[in-house]
């Protein structure tokens, strides 16, 4: 059942880089810089809190994360693009 699930959600993410392209992984790259970016402001909010800066540190993490792979994704994108 959750590989049905994520062989669904593979063949959704595929249906709409081929419908909008690159523009498709740079809204996903802005979204997550803005997410950071108000992560990084909600430390100083939480700083007396362990638990809260632990939990802003793992989801900043998380984010850069999938920044790193999302860029990947327009490099790669890019780069065949360039090719063909």
């Amino acid at each position: 059942m959750i590989g049905q699930f994520l062989a669904a959600m593979r063949r959704l993410d595929d249906a709409v880089k081929r419908r909008f392209g690159r523009p498709y992984n740079m809204v996903l790259g802005a979204g997550l810089v803005i997410e950071i970016v108000r992560r990084v402001h909600e430390i100083g909010e939480v700083a007396g809190s362990s638990a809260g800066l632990l939990r802003i540190a793992l989801t900043l993490l998380l984010y850069v994360l999938l920044l790193v792979h999302q860029l990947g994704e327009l490099h790669e994108r890019t780069e065949h693009r360039r090719a063909a």
